[in-house]
């Protein structure tokens, strides 16, 4: 019974050190969901459905440490997509993972192993927006309706410096630079926490 008694206080002991009453838990960052809501006035979006298939994505950085927890989609259509993590210097595929939208045009976020996110140094988001069987592929594109660029823009800690695009129902690093700041294409999303 004494080492009971002692065990138990010993856990106590432990759980009362580990956290500070000032430490406070980081706000969880979706810049891409962030930027459309607070220019929803000033932009005009258009759903696309083509009978092809393309990879859209966003390059971005962090300002400060921190890591991606979550990746998500927000397409048309309900399905089953794969979002990816590039670095962008290199083309490499960071991280990879599916997500299936029930709902169209609402996001989806899923938890994902944790991605270290290294200061000022450039990735890139995408999504390819094949689902199954289908024979056409949708999306959404997000422009300014008075003209002029979207992006770069800052949110939180996380700079969205320029789209990127690519064609085809396989997963591949979007290259495309055509219309990189004057449009917003997709949409995928992560969730960035800072340290």
């Amino acid at each position: 019974m004494k080492n009971l008694k002692v065990c138990g206080l010993l856990l106590l002991m432990a759980s009362l050190t580990s956290c500070s009453k000032n430490e406070t838990a980081k706000p969880a960052e979706n810049p891409i969901t962030t930027l459309l809501s607070e220019q929803l006035q000033a932009l005009k979006l258009v759903g696309i459905r083509e009978n092809s298939f393309r990879e859209s994505g966003v390059v971005f950085s962090s300002s400060v440490a921190g890591k991606l927890t979550q990746l998500g989609s927000k397409l048309p259509d309900a399905g089953i997509y794969v979002v990816t993590v590039w670095d962008f210097d290199s083309g490499q595929v960071l991280l990879q993972k599916t997500v299936e939208q029930e709902v169209p045009d609402k996001l989806t976020l899923i938890d994902i192993a944790v991605l270290p996110l290294t200061i000022n140094k450039k990735y890139l988001i995408s999504i390819n927006n094949k689902s199954g069987q289908r024979s056409q592929g949708s999306y959404t594109q997000a422009f300014k309706a008075s003209g002029g660029n979207v992006l770069p823009a800052t949110q939180g800690n996380i700079t969205l410096h320029a789209s990127r695009s690519g064609g085809g129902s396989m997963v591949a690093f979007p290259s495309s630079s055509a219309n990189q700041f004057s449009l917003l294409t997709g949409f995928p999303e992560f969730t960035f926490i800072p340290d």
